[in-house]
Parts: C-alpha cells; sequence; structure tokens
C-alpha cells in the first residue's frame, strides 16, 4: 500500500511540472518582452532561427549567457539564441519535451527520468564532476554525526533532481532504504524554510542553496557527494531536433569547453554577477564559486554512461520510475552525420 501510494504520489507531481514548467517559461518569455528584444530586432536578426536556451541561476549555461561567445558564434550559423531561466531541471525539462525550449541544461537525475517517462530526450553535452557543490546538510549541534544516523530521521529532497540519487546513493553506503527514512519532497525554497525552522532533520540540496543555508543557518555538511555521485551535469535536448541541427550541438561543445576555461580564470567577475543575479550576499556567492572547478566532459566517457544507469537502475528499484531503461542510446553520437 505504502508503495502505491509512492507512485501515486510522483505521478502527480508529474502532471504538476508541466503546468509549473509552461508557466515558468511564459513568465520568461514575458521578462524577455520586456526587455525590448523583439523591437530592437535587426533586420538580419529576424531571419536567424530561434534557439530557445534553458538554464538555471549559476550553471553552465548561465555561464555562457554571460560570456556571450555561443550566442555570436551560433549567429554565424543562423541561429539566434534566447536564454530562458527556469528553477529547477525537471520543470525545464517538461519544457523542452513539449518543445518550448530546445536546449537544456540540468542535473544527472531529471534526464533519466523523463527517459522513463517515454520522451524522445537526448544528452547533448557533459560537464565534468561538481560533487563538491551538492551535499547532505544537518542544522548545527545536529545528533546526526554519521550517514547512518539518517535512520528514522526527516529528509527533504526534491524528487527527479539531482538530490534523488544523491540520497539514494547516501542510504544506500549506510545500508539503509527509503523505509528506513522519512523522505520528505520538497522544492528547495519549502525545504529551506523547513530547514530553518527546524521541521527537518537534513536536506539533501546543492548550491546556492547549500552555500545560503551554511552562511545563514550555519548548516553542517554531512557529506557532499564524493563517493557517492559524480554529479555530472548535462546540456540536453530532443532527438527528432538535435538530429537536424549537430553542427549547432558540436558548437555548443566546442565553445562550452572555452567558456568553462574562461569561468575558471573570472572567479571574481562571476562573484560580482552572481551576487547581483541571485540577490544573495557576496559572502555566500563566494562560498559557492569557491568550490566549482568548470570543465566539459566527453559524451563517450564510460564511466559517466555508467553512472547514469546505475541511477536508471536504483530510480527503478526505489519504484520512483516506472520502468528499466538504457541510458546509452539517449546519449547523442556526434560523429556521424557530419
Amino acid at each position: 500500500m505504502k508503495r502505491k501510494l509512492r507512485k501515486l504520489c510522483y505521478a502527480l507531481l508529474a502532471a504538476a511540472w508541466i503546468v509549473v514548467a509552461i508557466l515558468g517559461f511564459l513568465s520568461v518569455r514575458s521578462d524577455n518582452a520586456k526587455g525590448g528584444n523583439s523591437s530592437n530586432a535587426s533586420s538580419s536578426d529576424k531571419k536567424l532561427k530561434v534557439v530557445n536556451f534553458g538554464y538555471q541561476r549559476g550553471d553552465e549555461a548561465d555561464l555562457m549567457r554571460i560570456n556571450g561567445s555561443f550566442a555570436n558564434d551560433a549567429k554565424k550559423l543562423g541561429y539566434k539564441i534566447k536564454w530562458s531561466l527556469f528553477q529547477d531541471g525537471p520543470t525545464m525539462l517538461t519544457a523542452l519535451t513539449s518543445h518550448h525550449i530546445r536546449f537544456a541544461r540540468t542535473g544527472n537525475t531529471p534526464p533519466v527520468v523523463s527517459q522513463a517517462s517515454g520522451s524522445d530526450i537526448v544528452y547533448v553535452a557533459a560537464t565534468t564532476s561538481k560533487y563538491k557543490a551538492s551535499m547532505i546538510l544537518v542544522p548545527k549541534n545536529s545528533s546526526i554525526k554519521s550517514l547512518k544516523d539518517l535512520k528514522g530521521k526527516k529528509i527533504a529532497y526534491g524528487y527527479g533532481t539531482a538530490s534523488t540519487y544523491l540520497l539514494l546513493k547516501a542510504l544506500d553506503k549506510a545500508g539503509l532504504t527509503l523505509s528506513d527514512v522519512n523522505a520528505i519532497n520538497l522544492s528547495q525554497s519549502a525545504a529551506a524554510s523547513a530547514f530553518k525552522t527546524g521541521q527537518i532533520d537534513a536536506w539533501v540540496t546543492w548550491d546556492p542553496f547549500a552555500a545560503s543555508a551554511q552562511v545563514t543557518d550555519n548548516a553542517q555538511i554531512l557529506t557532499n557527494a564524493k563517493g557517492l555521485s559524480g554529479d555530472h551535469n548535462f546540456f540536453t535536448s530532443t532527438r527528432s531536433w538535435a538530429n537536424k541541427h549537430k553542427s549547432l550541438i558540436r558548437l555548443l561543445n566546442k565553445d562550452a569547453k572555452v567558456t568553462m576555461k574562461w569561468a575558471n580564470n573570472h572567479h571574481a567577475l562571476l562573484i560580482k554577477r552572481f551576487t547581483k543575479d541571485f540577490g544573495l550576499s557576496k559572502k555566500i556567492v563566494t562560498l559557492q564559486v569557491s568550490r566549482r572547478t568548470y570543465g566539459i566532459a566527453s559524451l563517450s566517457d564510460s564511466s559517466i554512461i555508467r553512472e547514469q544507469q546505475d541511477m536508471a537502475d536504483l530510480l527503478y528499484k526505489n519504484k520512483m520510475i516506472s520502468k528499466q531503461i538504457k541510458v546509452k542510446k539517449t546519449f547523442l553520437n556526434l560523429e556521424n552525420n557530419k
């Protein structure tokens, strides 16, 4: 009965994501309109094919937006890049699979959940590990000192986000399962409030939410993702669209590598920009940026593919997705159809 109820909850959440994704996308479109992009566009820009690119604050796609080289280079191929801001990966992938955006930068778990739902999603680029930026937090002076101490505790996480996989791996390492804890699915903003007010015992999260909790609430790191998850990010698209635009995807991979090197050499600039964009203190943003080394990995990296498959198997084992999937076929082959 408990498993049936859990599956029903996941189904209802998936339906809710559709509404949130569309509303989020429309909000971004409204913001773009306020900026006057359409009225000031040159005649040459109007001839370009518009490509909406989903991103989250501070992620690799955001770095490409700030740097600007990808958008400029894309124009040479006949594309105009428009950036669409989202709050999390699941809602962004809903917008992707409903064709409101053409690219989405998400964490490691949303693509697996999307594939299991029957979408034609494909991975078009992968990042290097960011294990230091994802973690399980506990309050100051918490009695939880090890992963085993999570037994029987209230743990906030976001279903379908990277925190799902990190939670499952952490429990597995401790010899625990979901049935041993009270795992509560919350948005990051709701989890932040619950953590601050002592309504939860632990929180599986990522930056900048983690950095904010550390600075403002003196949250303590129980563990980060090291040894549990490579915690790679991915740029994704739909297969039907990606197969027709491989030249742009090759450019994306090329420019992303250059942009990540630029970002690693301009932390001070990023801290200044993120402080303004996030509306957070410089101390919080500095902590976030200081534990990131940005980079782009190869889509053919077998260790990344294996981890994504392990994730798919683990989610299926825990009844979080309804069918078994093979992730390898969703990694786009950029060598064909040059």
